[in-house]
């Protein structure tokens, strides 16, 4: 799930260009610390660092960015002139960490890096070596050209299906690249002798894997296809752009000219493909060690650098993200116990509208209304603490809809905002209507779309059968329940009451790209999921209404069978007004920006 914050760690964005990389932060309290630039592997994340940070963040302040296209950098962009199956070169790859550090002003620096990770550091020592003074790679893969040649052609795409299949695929690779190297080639010359990683530790990856960057604004977007999903990014899609980019990289072809202080490591498990085994005619500046295991690696490699790097000064203070015209661009916000994740755009000077998401979601599901604001009003999209990219910094026991409201209005307070206007969905509206029932009201106007109340048997069987837990299994089959959780949420009301009686009767609304997201938004929350939407079903949504002090649109479309509700809801508050929203989703904002605008008058 969404962890507690990790002492010491903090997370940001850079603006570079019409483009943003994120990186994690770690280092000595006091701030010193030569800065150390630690590169992931791939199909990875900056997450999968985390480990490494916390054992060199007594000496360095490490950073660690996501590559473009992974984790919650947003993806490189496309060629002037579209291509089918492009792969962006792999020095794009090298130019936008270079491009960072720069940005951070950074001037001396040691360099680790992982599988492609390593081969993205190693050029960048070869490229500016009086920036980068010392290296520590681990697990450099040296393929032949055959061998190139093969890896190009074993590395499927990863298309989301109607019956959920490809979470089999995923998990299935998942387990694979444990067991053999390269994991498409399973023999024994191939096998990795080391245990397989118990279900909790797939599950991390598969969330690492299922979070390709966003794409960006302007020739970016237009560039997006049908398939991609409403946040912007490829959600897996792209897993395989970096790691075909990387092969272009020959290093042995460098090694006679390094003149860096260079650790090469390795774990005798791998057969064939240890590659220190395969280097030859290394320059004087190349050190050589076998680590039987990746932790003892990076305590070399930490080892290594701290002896190489020489006098270097901390890095400055990580500075604020820049904002990005016409596009909604993203920066973490300080709150207690950790940070939470925000999607803004200040094109315009308003009253800011806080577009708010439900449980099981993140800010991706709401982007399209998000984006409608653009140039029309100041617009911020949080996700909730535990969802999306933001910190739990509430826990998960005994969690009620007004911890959630409370975590806004401090994070509203910090911004300097006295007034927000609110749109809330499903359950996020609930949110905005408790921040409103506070005594420092900081609510404008609100606006609650799909709203409902449980009663009685209603409510306890919601209760009981809503929110099954997410158990990772060995074999994977809890991706499937989840899968088919979420599709039976198109077919009946509720998903769980899957009878006759159930049956929603209109057109199906069963797009599969909407279901991955929804899907990879709830892998990500794991059971906070649960918490969330156990919170709304306890909400006293008609008692509070009838409390509410701003004025409130309640709004819902046709379809919607949770209509009832809604409706009742309406009713319940006194000077509520109610509409029917565009049937068309991307719309919806359109639908209310005319209740927003009567506040400005």
């Amino acid at each position: 799930m969404t962890a507690p914050a990790i002492p010491g760690l903090t997370r940001h964005f850079a603006t570079i260009g019409q483009r943003q990389v994120h990186y994690r932060r770690m280092g000595p309290k006091d701030g010193s610390g030569p800065p150390i630039i630690a590169i992931h592997r791939l199909p990875r994340s900056s997450k999968h660092m985390v480990p490494f940070m916390q054992t060199a963040a007594e000496k360095f302040t490490v950073i660690a960015p996501d590559l473009a296209g992974y984790g919650n950098s947003w993806q490189l962009p496309p060629p002037p002139v579209a291509q089918v199956n492009y792969i962006p070169p792999f020095r794009e790859y090298v130019d936008d960490i270079d491009n960072l550090v720069k940005e951070l002003g950074i001037t001396r620096a040691a360099l680790y890096g992982e599988g492609e990770g390593a081969a993205v550091a190693f050029q960048l020592v070869m490229r500016d070596p009086k920036r980068f003074v010392c290296a520590a790679l681990d697990g450099l893969m040296l393929l032949s050209d055959t061998e190139i040649a093969v890896a190009r052609r074993s590395l499927p795409a990863f298309e989301p299906k109607w019956d959920g299949s490809h979470f089999a695929w995923l998990w299935a690779f998942l387990r694979e690249e444990n067991c053999f190297s390269p994991w498409w080639t399973a023999r024994l010359d191939t096998r990795i002798d080391k245990a397989m990683p118990d279900a909790a530790e797939l599950q991390q990856r598969l969330v690492q894997f299922l979070a390709d960057g966003r794409l960006g604004p302007g020739p970016m977007r237009a560039a997006k296809t049908a398939t991609a999903n409403t946040d912007g990014g490829q959600l897996g899609r792209g897993y395989h752009l970096g790691i075909i980019s990387a092969l272009d990289f020959k290093p042995k072809a460098h090694l006679p000219n390094v003149n860096v202080p260079m650790l090469f490591t390795g774990s005798p498990t791998f057969h064939k493909h240890v590659s220190l085994a395969r280097l030859s005619s290394p320059s004087k500046n190349c050190s050589f060690k076998l680590a039987p295991n990746l932790i003892e690696a990076r305590a070399a490699a930490v080892e290594f650098l701290a002896a190489n790097i020489g006098r270097a000064n901390p890095p400055p203070p990580a500075p604020p993200a820049k904002p990005i015209p016409h596009a909604l661009w993203e920066d973490f916000v300080p709150a207690k116990g950790g940070q939470l994740h925000v999607q803004m755009n200040d094109d315009v000077s308003t009253v800011p509208l806080l577009v708010q998401h439900d449980a099981a979601s993140s800010v991706g599901t709401v982007e399209p209304i998000s984006k409608f604001f653009i140039g029309r009003r100041t617009v911020l999209a949080f996700d909730l603490p535990g969802s999306g990219e933001s910190d739990n910094t509430i826990g998960e026991d005994g969690i009620e809809v007004h911890h959630y409201a409370e975590v806004l209005q401090s994070v509203l307070e910090t911004f300097g905002l006295e007034k927000v206007d609110f749109y809330g969905m499903w359950g996020g509206g609930f949110v905005g209507l408790e921040m409103a029932l506070m005594p420092q009201n900081r609510i404008r106007r609100l606006v609650m779309s799909n709203v409902f109340q449980h009663e009685g048997e209603e409510r306890q069987k919601f209760l009981d059968n809503y929110t099954p837990p997410i158990e990772p299994v060995w074999h994977g089959g809890h991706l499937l329940q989840c899968w088919q959780q979420m599709r039976d949420q198109g077919i009946y009301y509720p998903w769980f009451d899957r009878t006759a009686a159930g049956v929603i009767k209109r057109e199906p609304y069963l797009d599969v790209s909407m279901i991955h997201e929804r899907v990879c938004s709830m892998l990500k929350a794991g059971n906070m999921y649960r918490t969330a939407y156990q919170a709304h079903f306890r909400y006293p949504t008609y008692e509070k209404l009838k409390q509410s002090p701003v004025p409130t649109l309640i709004a819902t479309t046709k379809w919607d069978p949770n209509n009832p509700h809604t409706q009742a809801a309406a009713k319940a508050a006194p000077d509520a007004k109610f509409q029917f929203l565009d049937e068309d989703f991307a719309k919806w904002g359109e639908s209310f920006l005319g209740f927003l605008e009567a506040g400005d008058r």
